[in-house]
């Protein structure tokens, strides 16, 4: 393939001519006018030379290497920065955010990487601030019809200062970090004109820091996704999707060794002695298969549809004592009762299926300065309250550009939380809803100036409570260098 220069034009020190050896080039020694040399070159020889050189820049192309560094720095003000039912402080917070963004590329293969710091500073309540760390790399080898891509990333993230929707908001009272450890393969295969096939696998690993004050746990898990793609008509895309993914929680509790062998609590008013079981690790599979279509009504309007269903097959493993110590003695009811500490347990398993159905509906319109978009669905996604869980949302947005640099954004976003299996605890069972309006200004070509507000509200489905809303309000600065690039 010929380099092709930016402008459209194939640059002169790649452009091939045809190779016409004079006398001079067959007879490198021989005199320019004369031709004559003491040393004689096989026509042949020369020719082969010549051509070979001239192909030179076609067998090696250059890799370009690039880099480009940013920073941005936000400013805000969060009333109930961690979505607490109990009395709380409004804070003011401060993030700086360093960036860089990597890459080497050549006609068939690229590579990229980023890294991101980001220090949270807050100011009205103590146990807030943090330093968070994002890396990304990623690549990408294109054959004839097959394009395989690698990628994998760590990140070590605030919860309370995330900036996306997750199902661990609101499970948090004081700063909690989320390291997060992921590796995703994939492989893209063109297997005629209009049929494409994907295979794609994903595996996360994550933690959580301080997890003392939380009520999250450490969990893994993988999914593997195979998708026909078939391209009906310029306007209509089919798909079909089948999925099956797997989340661990290795450990949700302590063991029951050393521990009490029964609880004391009250029933009805009176002390009683109940068994202290304690949940190991929970094990849940989900096998899905949906069907999709999208279409393409004009230019300007698109939508898109995908129904399936889905099985989920959880097990949660639970610990409870079946021998214990020389009891200590307490006065319960009037009555001298022993308790002792547990030597020994038993595991039991409490397997539960389950299924449901799984859709994503979209539709988005472009007019001349307004772009409107909705996006309604349900999925399975993971949680680090010790389970999956089926997130429903409904999210609209709307940007408007106002004039060549200043844009605003509308967005109003619903989502409801719903814990699968037999975890024994529904904590994580909320609805969350989110509406925000900001201002982006173009202020030059490399600084961008962003304002705007947000209001969050959430609820605790399982003991009916409504977290006190956050109101928040922020201005933000991006400042990108320009990007620097050398081909070698």
């Amino acid at each position: 393939m010929v380099p092709v220069h930016p402008s459209g034009s194939y640059r002169n020190s790649d452009r091939h001519v045809p190779c016409r050896p004079s006398n001079h080039a067959l007879n490198p020694g021989a005199d320019p006018v004369t031709g004559i040399s003491p040393l004689r070159v096989r026509p042949s020889i020369a020719l082969a030379l010549c051509c070979a050189g001239l192909l030179t820049p076609t067998l090696s192309s250059a890799t370009e290497w690039s880099a480009k560094p940013s920073m941005s720095l936000t400013v805000q003000h969060d009333d109930n920065l961690l979505l607490t039912t109990a009395p709380h402080h409004s804070v003011t917070g401060l993030t700086l955010a360093p960036r860089v963004d990597l890459s080497a590329q050549q006609a068939n293969w690229d590579v990229t990487g980023s890294a991101e710091l980001r220090g949270h500073r807050y100011w009205g309540q103590s146990g807030l601030s943090g330093n968070d760390q994002i890396y990304n790399l990623s690549s990408l080898y294109r054959t004839q019809r097959s394009t395989w891509q690698l990628g994998g990333g760590y990140s070590k993230e605030s919860v309370t200062a995330s900036t996306t929707f997750s199902p661990d908001i609101g499970l948090v009272s004081t700063e909690t970090q989320r390291i997060m450890r992921t590796a995703n393969p994939s492989w893209t295969w063109q297997m005629t004109q209009r049929t494409q096939l994907q295979l794609n696998y994903q595996s996360s690993l994550v933690s959580y820091q301080n997890v003392i004050h939380t009520n999250l746990v450490n969990y893994s898990s993988r999914d593997g996704t195979a998708t026909l793609l078939y391209q009906w008509s310029p306007q209509d895309q089919l798909t079909a999707q089948i999925d099956r993914s797997y989340f661990k929680v290795p450990q949700i509790g302590s063991s029951q060794l050393g521990q009490p062998a029964y609880s004391i609590q009250t029933t009805n008013g009176l002390l009683t002695l109940q068994p202290n079981p304690k949940a190991l690790s929970n094990t849940s599979i989900t096998d899905s298969l949906v069907l999709g279509w999208s279409h393409s009504f004009s230019q300007t309007l698109s939508a898109n549809l995908a129904v399936g269903a889905r099985q989920t097959n959880s097990d949660m493993v639970v610990q409870t004592c079946s021998g214990s110590t020389q009891p200590t003695v307490y006065f319960i009811n009037g009555q001298l009762i022993g308790i002792g500490t547990c030597i020994q347990t038993a595991s039991t398993g409490y397997p539960e299926k389950s299924s449901g159905y799984l859709f994503k509906a979209g539709l988005n319109k472009q007019f001349e300065l307004t772009n409107v978009n909705l996006t309604l669905g349900q999925q399975i996604t993971p949680s680090g309250i010790g389970a999956q869980v089926v997130m429903d949302s409904a999210i609209l947005s709307v940007s408007r550009k106002i004039s060549a640099r200043l844009n605003a954004n509308l967005s109003a976003s619903g989502y409801r939380i719903r814990t699968i299996g037999n975890t024994g605890s529904n904590l994580a069972d909320e609805n969350y809803a989110l509406a925000s309006a900001d201002l982006n200004w173009q202020w030059t070509r490399q600084l961008t100036v962003d304002a705007g507000y947000r209001y969050i509200t959430l609820k605790f489905l399982d003991s009916g409570i409504r977290a006190h809303g956050d109101n928040t309000v922020y201005l933000k600065l991006d400042y990108a260098w320009h990007r620097f690039a050398v081909s070698r």
